[in-house]
């Protein structure tokens, strides 16, 4: 039922906006079970599935975050430091995978060994200061996201064409991020 909910979502994503059909790229064998022995927590089914059908990227897809191989190597040791980093009272559980960072500042992790494990967050700053449930399973989570992302996107993706259409000269707003290493990426 988890690997049935995941693919639909998956296919939700593919929306020609957010993503296409040909975006959706997920990983090989080899490279899930470089996943799964980067942190000593077995795999659990639902989280599986979405890094088969989309573990590499997924077009506009949580862009600007830490969930996508490779980028996901390492979340783990990097959460950890985190909280080390802000003297958080926190004691992680051996079922505990940490699957998305975002900007250094905030995480999600799976607590539990079932197929559809909770999904806990933590962000830097915030009152609560600990990490809390978000979600009662990684579905509801993925659920959430793809809504979220899928209606931003929608509205995103039509403003920056429209600024790409407009004439030289014309004044425009500038989509884009600066890198670490100084240069820029234009674009959504």
């Amino acid at each position: 039922m988890a690997d049935d909910r995941v693919r639909g979502l998956v296919a939700a994503i593919a929306d020609g906006v957010t993503a296409t059909g040909e975006q959706l790229q997920g990983l090989t064998q080899s490279e899930v079970d470089e996943i799964e022995h980067d942190q000593a927590v077995p795999l659990v089914q639902s989280y599986r599935r979405f890094l088969e059908l989309v573990g590499r990227g997924a077009g506009h897809f949580l862009q600007g975050s830490d969930v996508f191989y490779p980028s996901v190597l390492g979340l783990g040791q990097a959460a950890r430091e985190l909280l080390e980093e802000n003297r958080v009272p926190f004691v992680w559980t051996s079922e505990d995978r940490v699957i998305l960072m975002h900007q250094g500042y905030q995480f999600d992790f799976l607590r539990g060994t079932g197929p559809n494990p909770e999904v806990w967050s933590y962000s830097e700053g915030t009152t609560v200061g600990v990490p809390v449930i978000s979600y009662s399973c990684f579905t509801d989570w993925l659920q959430a996201q793809v809504e979220q992302q899928t209606q931003a996107w929608a509205r995103l993706v039509p403003r920056y064409e429209a600024e790409k259409a407009k004439p030289p000269g014309e004044r425009r707003l500038f989509f884009g991020r600066v890198n670490p290493d100084g240069s820029i990426t234009e674009g959504l």
